[in-house]
């Protein structure tokens, strides 16, 4: 399905991430991973789910071989892979605050990974996707719908259920997935007419690690996996459990296949039912 892909993932290396790399590379993608835990990335490429990897944080703004960490990383990746045709920003942090008790560092702390850094990496990213879309001649574009040889260069951000609706307790983190999901909507349009497609998935609660290293307990952890079962997304509780980060792979991968060569600008939930549920 996407042998034809050259893919670079951000937070590659933990969560929603790794197991995207896992997914595309099953699917024959090319996949350059990036985080920044060395041995985490060191050992998906040994286990042959990546092609290489790009040590980088991207959030911070300190350069790297002169150059900003996220320019950094889509240059190298791209040389790596010999070209780029799609990203995957999944690189993600949470860290909890209610409106009367957050600081600017908490607001900093989220938005400068959630929303800058996939900003950042979109912009760099798409001077070769361009060239990825330009190198499509117009009798492979008329055979396009007949062939699962040609992939349209595109962008997939990893946003949130958060983005779509208020809770409470973590306002800027809301905020900053909000922010990833307008600006799937704005880069869809701006970036259509050279075939370059953009979209958001939007996850409920999933099994990784991102509450806990977001300050809470393990009690706290299982207490809210059971009431997300139980209470806030209705087919979890069907189901006996919430949802997988392999799950998320799926449908990125399918997001970035031939066979969604006309959906750009969505911002798709994949939350049980989370979001019709309102804040509970």
């Amino acid at each position: 399905m996407l042998s034809n892909t050259k893919c670079l993932v951000t937070g590659a290396s933990s969560g929603i991430g790794l197991a995207i790399c896992q997914v595309l590379t099953k699917h024959g993608a090319s996949v350059v991973g990036t985080g920044r835990n060395s041995a985490a990335l060191s050992q998906l490429k040994s286990e042959g789910h990546i092609v290489d990897f790009v040590v980088a944080d991207i959030s911070s703004s300190s350069l790297i071989d002169n150059n900003p960490p996220c320019k950094y990383t889509v240059d190298v990746a791209t040389r790596i892979l010999g070209g780029l045709t799609a990203v995957v920003n999944a690189a993600g942090v949470l860290q909890a605050g209610a409106a009367d008790a957050v600081t600017v560092d908490n607001y900093d702390y989220n938005m400068n990974t959630n929303a800058r850094a996939s900003f950042e990496i979109m912009t760099h990213a798409i001077r070769y996707l361009k060239e990825a879309a330009a190198s499509v001649t117009s009798s492979e574009k008329e055979a396009d719908a007949k062939s699962s040889n040609i992939v349209s260069p595109s962008i997939v951000n990893i946003s949130s259920v958060n983005g779509k609706q208020s809770f409470p307790g973590c306002i800027s983190y809301c905020m900053s997935k909000a922010a990833v999901d307008m600006m799937t909507r704005c880069a869809s349009v701006d970036l259509a007419k050279y075939g370059i497609r953009v979209n958001s998935v939007n996850p409920g609660m999933v099994v990784t690690n991102l509450q806990k290293r977001g300050g809470i307990s393990d009690t706290q952890y299982e207490a809210f996996l059971q009431r997300s079962i139980e209470v806030t997304h209705p087919l979890a509780s069907y189901l006996g459990r919430c949802g997988t980060p392999e799950e998320v792979g799926e449908l990125v991968a399918f997001l970035i296949s031939d066979k969604a060569q006309f959906i750009t600008g969505e911002c798709i939930a994949m939350d049980g039912g989370r979001q019709n549920l309102g804040a509970r």
